[in-house]
């Protein structure tokens, strides 16, 4: 682990970006990110972060709202990082079709429930900002944060650089894969969560995942390039405390280790 990681408070940044006004108020979402940083990268960071809401796919943001929170050492939780598989596919179609029945696999979930969490993410249309929190055996929404959805949050890698060296030697580049790979491995870390579902609202990103067991489980084609839908869905098991898990997921501090 990155030696200023492992002995030094941290700092939580996030960015929220959206054009018309802030989300509260109606303003349509751009971008968003997580990371937890040394104090030493914070700047450099909120610059990048900056560029990112100003140069996104959806758009250009006109508001920005960055929020730095120290974290001390002591509250950060350590969890493993997710085994990476990949599966290449012809068209949206095979692509769905994989989705299903790896979900059904591995995690057991009926159709209708898989059915009910596309139904989600096409009916948010690229508009909810977190994910939605669906009942792995009925389907039924158990969170009341509408579009918002559940964001998680403050999370990073114990050592971006070495994950990215180890990304790299895989083939493997890019934000989207980094960032997902933080996300997934809080997600199913989280006491109750079965499993996960992403597209990507990037309309310039067409690859998707599933994550399940300790598993990511990246799909190469989910929709068609340039369309702006997407969102996120967490399979929760019945009975979870629904309230813990927000908090977890939302509150806290996590590092994400390779070996």
């Amino acid at each position: 682990m990155d030696l200023l990681r492992s002995q030094n408070d941290l700092y939580s940044i996030r960015m929220r970006a959206a054009e018309g006004g802030p989300h509260e108020r109606g303003g349509r979402h751009i971008s968003g990110a997580e990371r937890l940083l040394t104090k030493e990268e914070l700047a450099l960071e909120a610059q990048a972060l900056v560029r990112r809401a100003l140069s996104h796919p959806k758009g250009t943001a006109d508001f920005i709202r960055i929020t730095i929170d120290k974290i001390p050492q002591e509250s950060i939780q350590r969890i493993p990082l997710l085994a990476i598989k990949a599966t290449d596919v012809a068209s949206i179609e095979e692509g769905h079709t994989k989705i299903y029945k790896l979900l059904h696999k591995e995690i057991h979930l009926p159709r209708k429930v898989v059915k009910k969490a596309w139904e989600t993410i096409l009916t948010a249309g690229g508009k909810m900002r977190g994910a939605a929190l669906l009942d792995a055996f009925t389907g039924d929404r158990l969170d009341n944060t509408g579009d918002r959805g559940v964001r998680v949050s403050r999370m990073g890698f114990a050592n971006p650089k070495d994950m990215e060296f180890w990304l790299e030697a895989h083939h493997y580049k890019g934000e989207h894969i980094r960032e997902a790979l933080v996300l997934a491995s809080k997600v199913l870390s989280a006491k109750g969560v079965l499993g996960e579902l992403c597209l990507s609202d990037d309309p310039d990103y067409i690859t998707g995942y599933v994550s399940y067991g300790q598993t990511y489980h990246r799909i190469s084609r989910l929709k068609e390039f340039g369309s702006p839908v997407g969102g996120r869905v967490f399979f929760v098991e019945p009975e979870t405390d629904v309230g813990a898990l927000k908090v977890y997921l939302e509150e806290q501090p996590v590092l994400v280790t390779n070996g």
